[in-house]
């Protein structure tokens, strides 16, 4: 159950980290505010319709049992039908804890299939998994400035550069407003304090996000311990509203399974 906890904890911080895509900002109009500049920037994300990116991720926690580490890599292809209809397909490579695997996850008509260990399984995306998988990026607007304890603008060539820091104490207000299915869990927020969140985003001269990385740290509560984890992603975009198509399979010899 304690490593069931922890896997569930490390998705859901890829999807938060993903999430964090949506903050591709620009600051051509100097009159605005840092602030104001991402948020108008932000809005225009309602406008994305597909994107196809790159994530690498490392998860370290410490333990008396020994350390429980995991990396994941892929490529992403998510396509918005409409607010409750996502396409997606994700190649994905992960090592935990000292296992190594690798599949492909596909979301089509509400339901999510996986490969997983060499088995091929078909959930329903109401399930927790599932719903954590969907990035909604209408969902990535209820960013408050009241949320960011620091901001900082550079530039690097003709690139834009945003370094900000969230307020730790706000961070699970986020998590819950923003992240798909991170509802459940944040109900029990008393089991979860964010040590560090800090977020760079690099935005191109025409003013979308070129590459994001986080870096968080936090302790959750569980089966009455305290444990320590650091999360750092980087998750660049390779494309942004190309008309992106998905070659499904047909999806036979995929099992029904409720989670």
């Amino acid at each position: 159950m304690k490593k069931k906890c922890l896997c569930l904890l490390s998705a859901l911080l890829i999807v938060f980290s993903l999430a964090a895509c949506g903050s591709d900002t620009e600051t051509a109009d100097k009159e605005k505010s840092d602030f104001d500049s991402f948020m108008t920037v932000q809005k225009n994300m309602e406008q994305i319709k597909d994107a196809e990116f790159k994530v690498n991720m490392e998860t370290a926690i410490p333990s008396r049992d020994g350390d429980y580490n995991m990396t994941v890599s892929g490529t992403a292809k998510e396509i918005k039908k409409a607010k409750d209809d996502i396409q997606m397909e994700m190649k994905y490579k992960m090592n935990m804890a000292g296992t190594d695997m690798s599949g492909t996850m596909y979301m089509k008509d509400k339901a999510l299939y996986t490969e997983f260990m060499g088995q091929k399984v078909k959930t329903d995306t109401s399930n927790e998994m599932g719903a954590m998988m969907k990035v909604d990026t209408d969902e990535l607007l209820s960013i408050t400035e009241e949320m960011i304890s620091d901001l900082k603008v550079s530039q690097d060539g003709e690139d834009t550069v945003y370094n900000f820091t969230m307020d730790p104490a706000k961070a699970i207000d986020y998590m819950a407003k923003n992240v798909s299915g991170a509802e459940g869990i944040t109900d029990a927020s008393g089991n979860l304090t964010f040590d560090k969140a800090d977020i760079s985003v690099t935005a191109d001269k025409n003013h979308m996000a070129k590459k994001i990385d986080v870096d968080f740290s936090l302790k959750a509560k569980l089966d009455k311990e305290t444990v320590a984890m650091k999360f750092k992603t980087t998750v660049e975009f390779v494309s942004i509203n190309t008309d992106l198509t998905i070659d499904f399979p047909d999806f036979e010899g995929y099992q029904e399974m409720t989670v």
